[in-house]
């Protein structure tokens, strides 16, 4: 199982969990288990089939270059990364 690690201010769906452990072969489907462990987290996440604007998805430390596409190892990190804003 992946370990999607949960930004601080979504952590409300995640019932403060920071980490969360759930299957899936590609980012999408991570997305997709991890919203049936955390509803309301796909919304959080995706938008009209693509990652939403101001976050981006890491696996292992990589940003995803192909989205949701992103091939995820059974033992991988994802990483829900915030765009950082100011200046």
């Amino acid at each position: 199982m992946a370990k999607v690690f949960v930004p601080a201010l979504m952590r409300k769906l995640s019932n403060e969990e920071p980490v969360v452990d759930v299957p899936g072969k590609t980012l999408r489907e991570v997305v997709n288990n991890l919203d049936e462990a955390c509803p309301g987290m796909k919304d959080l996440i995706v938008e009209n089939g693509r990652v939403r604007p101001g976050l981006a998805l890491a696996v292992d430390g990589v940003m995803s270059a192909t989205g949701l596409m992103a091939k995820v190892p059974e033992d991988g990190e994802v990483h829900i990364l915030p765009a950082i804003g100011g200046g």
